[in-house]
């Protein structure tokens, strides 16, 4: 068998394969029996027919179902001889045979890019802020859980804050309703979103079976005018925050005080989580800028096409156009295609290795911390491909952690109430 690789690209390679008839002969042969024993033609028995009629009436046929299945022979025999894994499924041309002649083929397809490393050890230096909880966060965690739990009780008249639930018709500019614009049975809380308190006030005072016309955002620029009938009103009823109250939240909590210093733990752990995401990604972008790397066009199609089907499904659009979605999400697409090259080299120039008891363990772990949930961990991670998933995403974390060990980061710790203060501003 000979072979010539041709390098099209840093990714798309050419593969032209050769392999002598001498080669195929006995292999052809064994075919062409078994074809003969299975044609049936009127005037002879099955298996019998002489084989100068055979290859009349399907040499063709078998030629060509030999042709098709020594190319996947020879095809992969190529691959291992010249040390090739193709990220893609090849497209074939240019085969050719006939019996008697040498099988000739050139397969296309792509394989993970050449590129080098940037230099990063000492080289990566970027500025982040640390943010820390604070009281706010605190007392807007308990609000949140005081919502939870919160019950509504019927009141006579509408303030704001309380809730209404009503029927909305849609009227035209003659204050007559439009007939098919009329949208039943919605809740909405007086003061809030589309509610706000201009629009709430005529509707405070008013009571069940009362009907009052307000004007309300209703699609894109337009403002309609509205008859509310309102079918209930209802207030809501916070919970006293005590130790009751925490107790109520979780069965290891028993105070207030517990309920608090507990909040704040959580809080702090998503800080850190989000500091370590973002301080990950300042380095994966030095790498995916730094580093010269094509992307190949078979794994950016397959990101793309996944990615617009994961869209359509979270989205329920069936008219989002996939061409508009693809030229919206393809840098996203590049850099992650680009990132996920770079990680692979990063590991191996680094030597990173979790071995399976570590993974078992941090599965045991989460076992532990968990208990309510240890049925559908286990069962989670019974999964090859999802015990794979988690091995490779620990492999990920020590590399970051190596990374950080070679940069330059300049941590500035900041409150929350920093952060609020600086989003308000920017509004």
């Amino acid at each position: 068998m000979k072979t010539n690789i041709t390098k099209t690209n840093s990714f798309t390679r050419s593969l032209n394969v050769v392999v002598p008839w001498d080669s195929l002969k006995e292999e052809f042969n064994k075919a062409f029996i078994t074809q003969s024993k299975k044609f049936k033609m009127p005037g002879f028995r099955a298996g019998k027919v002489p084989a100068a009629i055979v290859k009349r009436e399907i040499g063709p046929a078998i030629e060509a179902n030999f042709g098709e299945s020594a190319l996947n022979k020879y095809y992969q025999e190529s691959l291992i001889e010249l040390n090739l894994i193709p990220i893609n499924q090849a497209s074939i041309t240019d085969l050719q045979f006939k019996e008697g002649s040498d099988l000739k083929f050139t397969a296309v397809f792509e394989v993970r890019p050449d590129f080098k490393l940037p230099s990063y050890k000492n080289s990566i230096k970027f500025k982040i802020d640390k943010f820390k909880v604070s009281e706010k966060d605190i007392n807007h965690s308990m609000k949140e859980l005081q919502n939870n739990q919160s019950k509504l009780k019927s009141v006579e008249k509408a303030s704001i804050g309380n809730y209404i639930f009503a029927d909305f018709q849609e009227l035209d500019q003659n204050g007559i309703a439009i007939i098919g614009s009329k949208i039943e049975k919605q809740y909405v809380k007086l003061g809030e979103g589309n509610f706000d308190e201009k629009i709430s006030k005529l509707i405070c005072d008013k009571k069940v079976g009362d009907k009052v016309v307000i004007d309300l955002p209703f699609g894109e620029n337009k403002i309609s005018k509205f008859e509310v009938d309102i079918k209930k009103i209802e207030e809501q009823v916070l919970p006293d925050l005590n130790d009751d109250f925490a107790k109520s939240v979780s069965p290891d909590i028993n105070s207030l005080k517990d309920l608090k210093e507990k909040l704040g733990e959580n809080i702090s752990k998503n800080l850190d989580d989000d500091f370590e995401k973002r301080s990950n990604s300042q380095i994966i972008d030095y790498f995916v800028d730094k580093t010269k790397i094509e992307v190949p066009n078979s794994m950016l199609d397959t990101f793309l096409k996944n990615a617009f089907e994961d869209e359509k499904k979270k989205q329920n659009n069936p008219e989002l156009k996939e061409e508009d979605f693809n030229k919206e999400t393809k840098p996203f697409a590049e850099k992650n295609i680009k990132w996920l090259f770079v990680r692979d080299k990063l590991i191996n120039e680094e030597k990173i290795k979790v071995d399976d008891s570590a993974v078992d363990n941090y599965i045991k772990d989460a076992i532990s911390n968990n208990q309510n949930q240890k049925d559908e961990i286990k069962k989670y991670y019974d999964d090859p491909n999802n015990k794979q998933n988690l091995k490779s995403d620990l492999i990920t974390q020590d590399l970051f952690k190596v990374l950080k060990d070679y940069s330059k980061i300049k941590v500035t710790e900041k409150s929350t109430d920093e952060l609020r203060k600086d989003k308000d501003g920017k509004k």
